[in-house]
């Protein structure tokens, strides 16, 4: 009498084997392919934030660049030679860098260029650095601004200090353009991610809201 066996024989423990090796490498791949798109959306979000940030902030300089004040500046105006032609243009746009003769926005703190005084009526006098508002209603810190490229830093300068606002800056690309309109400003602002290997590109276009003449 035989007694019937049952079991896996060595063909099918290593078929099943085979296709367990398969499957895991199919779920491998998987995985690494999601945590590769993951990295990358994160590398992208990151960079769009940080791009974000600082071109804002340019164009907010660049809107405020040549509001000085409510009357227009005389010659006899400026207590400072020097800030006569500071005044008179306000923006520079170089080909990696962007100066602006900018009014501080409320609340900001540290000393200015210039102060403007004036009663918004008949008179104005612009002076170096900070200066008391006796018998002007009205005091207007200036300062001169600076975004420029250094190194793959994209930094901003203001008096003697300066801060760094993006890291991994490949191109900065600034251009003042006259149209029909009035003038504005093109910024490109590339960014890389040098441990992915991804780059991204952003533009901006602000108009200039205050064109000044030559006093």
């Amino acid at each position: 009498m035989r007694r019937t066996q049952h079991g896996f024989g060595l063909v099918e423990t290593l078929l099943a084997l085979a296709i367990g090796l398969m499957l895991l490498t199919a779920a491998s791949q998987l995985f690494i392919s999601a945590h590769q798109g993951w990295r990358l959306q994160g590398a992208a979000v990151r960079m769009q934030s940080d791009a974000r940030l600082a071109l804002l902030r340019m164009a907010q300089d660049i809107r405020m660049a040549g509001m000085f004040g409510c009357l227009r500046l005389a010659p006899d105006d400026f207590k400072d030679p020097a800030a006569r032609d500071a005044f008179a243009h306000p923006v520079q746009a170089g080909p990696a860098s962007l100066n602006l003769v900018v009014a501080e926005l409320p609340g900001h703190t540290g000393a200015p260029d210039w102060t403007v005084l004036t009663d918004c009526v008949s008179e104005a006098q612009v002076h170096r650095g900070r200066a008391q508002g006796s018998g002007h209603p009205w005091v207007l810190p200036v300062s001169r601004h600076r975004y420029q490229l250094e190194g793959s830093t994209l930094s901003f300068r203001r008096r003697n200090s300066s801060q760094p606002l993006v890291d991994h800056v490949r191109e900065l690309r600034v251009e003042q353009v006259d149209t029909a309109a009035g003038q504005r400003v093109d910024v490109t602002l590339t960014l890389f991610d040098p441990a992915l290997e991804i780059e991204q590109r952003y533009d901006l276009s602000v108009a200039i809201r205050n064109p000044l003449a030559e006093p």
